[in-house]
């Protein structure tokens, strides 16, 4: 587990699956997350199992997002996939809180700086990169908030809603991380 200050990142269980899957089918949600197709609950276990594969192989760690003051209870999901050991890079691939009711509150905000901590100062990566719709301008502002930075677009690369919508490309660098958070304290981080 790793804390933030106001959520802790967990590895996903089994048991997650019911929970994911009852925002995953949320289209509004959804739009956002790199597949917008529907998946069942056999589905989601099957990614659950796949995800700690990963996970274990150190290729791509896959964390559920929980509230600290709130115990076990699953409110979102962030990863980083397609790590590479050798140039110490990784892309941020799917992040979301899953209740509106939850969104807005510094939980998102929380949770990508406990992720880039882990990223910098846990495996010690030098770039975490990720991708994002350009209208989605709410993303946008959360991850300036977290040090990163724009470096362009990549045109009419997403369909969504029935049009063609361009991407903005993000990244932070781990000096500009540190030099801005430094280190987050630990509390009760085991890997």
């Amino acid at each position: 587990m790793f804390s933030g200050q106001h959520t802790r990142l967990r590895r996903l269980e089994e048991s997650d699956a019911g929970e994911i899957f009852s925002h995953w089918n949320n289209y509004e949600l959804r739009q956002y997350l790199p597949s917008p197709l529907p998946s069942s609950q056999q589905d989601l276990v099957e990614f659950v199992h796949a995800k700690d594969r990963l996970f274990r192989e150190r290729n791509e760690f896959f964390f559920g997002i929980e509230e600290r003051s709130a115990g076990r209870e699953l409110i979102g999901i962030v990863n980083l996939e397609s790590v590479s050991w050798i140039s110490r890079h990784a892309f941020v691939g799917s992040f979301c809180i899953f209740k509106p009711s939850l969104r807005g509150k510094g939980f998102g905000k929380d949770a990508m700086l406990t992720l880039l901590d882990f990223a910098f100062n846990i495996i010690d990566l030098h770039v975490v990169a990720l991708l994002v719709e350009s209208y989605n301008q709410h993303a946008i502002r959360l991850y300036e908030d977290c040090c990163f930075q724009n470096c362009g677009t990549m045109r009419e690369l997403v369909y969504r809603n029935g049009k063609r919508c361009d991407v903005t490309v993000m990244d932070v660098l781990k000096k500009d991380f540190i030099d801005r958070y430094g280190i987050l304290p630990k509390g009760e981080n085991v890997f």
